[in-house]
């Protein structure tokens, strides 16, 4: 009975291994994978760390962690500190910059991970990375557009109920409100009751919900009631899921524009008036004269 006990034991045991030597092969495929000593010595490297920076074998094995580094980064006390993180069996994760064989920036997200022994010391740090350059790249240029809309148009952020999530400062400026004014608050605010109250009004939010961009001159309202026409887009954003998730609105404060038109259009009709009074008195005159 007890000799079947430890045979079972023994066959979970090696169950267990297996499942784990599995997943062990399963990562070992699938990411790029090294190992460090505690002094940062690469002791391993798979097939897809070496394809992934540009390495060979030969090139990796012996040398140290900070080849990989950018050179300021390699000098500074934060590296320092990551590494004794490392020794104290600190787990790190995160995304990171490092340099390829040809010199070249990549971005990994990766994992080290501090390996420890049966008596809980740790004897080596293994690091899981995948290469997401460009992830970063598109990333980082979609902050810089957005970064430039930011500094000179006015934008602002609604749930798909139209109540206000966010707002910059330029367009805190052509309102005259605080975000804390705003947050929470209907975009109605900035309508005209006749407008707001209007069927139109809520088609509008309806074929927002429905992802349907809308782009055009508006006429708004700012805090002191003035009227303010902007020249906007409303974006409908979705997730990563592809779930429609907010509105975003650009806009571009062209009040003066609008009124200039206004008062010569006018100033057209007007003259028009003028004219045509005019022609109706020398009329008048010629018949008189004859």
């Amino acid at each position: 009975m007890l000799f079947n006990g430890y045979k079972k034991n023994i066959t979970e045991l090696q169950q267990t291994i297996a499942q784990q030597a599995s997943l062990l092969e399963a990562i070992n495929r699938s990411m790029a994978v090294i190992e460090f000593d505690l002094n940062g010595i690469v002791l391993l490297a798979n097939d897809n760390f070496l394809k992934t920076m540009g390495y060979r074998s030969e090139q990796v094995l012996g040398q140290p962690h900070h080849q990989f580094c950018l050179p300021d980064y390699a000098r500074s006390s934060e590296y320092q500190d990551f590494w004794r993180r490392l020794k104290s069996g600190q787990f790190e994760s995160g995304t990171f910059e490092r340099v390829a064989a040809n010199g070249h920036p990549i971005w990994l997200e990766a994992s080290y991970n501090p390996a420890k022994d049966e008596l809980g010391n740790v004897v080596k740090v293994i690091k899981y990375a995948l290469d997401v350059t460009l992830k970063v790249q598109h990333e980082s240029e979609a902050q810089g557009k957005l970064q430039a809309l930011d500094r000179v148009m006015g934008i602002i952020e609604f749930n798909l109920d139209g109540s206000i999530v966010d707002a910059n400062q330029n367009f805190l400026n052509l309102v005259g409100y605080s975000l804390a004014e705003l947050k929470g608050k209907h975009h109605r605010l900035f309508c005209k009751p006749a407008l707001a109250n209007s069927s139109q009004y809520q088609d509008f939010w309806r074929r927002l919900n429905q992802g349907e961009f809308f782009n055009g001159q508006f006429e708004r309202v700012g805090k002191r009631g003035q009227t303010l026409w902007l020249e906007a887009n409303y974006n409908p954003v979705y997730d990563a899921s592809g779930r429609l998730c907010k509105v975003v609105k650009f806009a571009s404060d062209v009040t003066a524009m609008v009124e200039r038109y206004e008062q010569d259009a006018q100033s057209a009709s007007q003259a028009y008036h003028i004219s045509v009074e005019t022609r109706k008195a020398a009329e008048h005159g010629t018949v008189v004269i004859q």
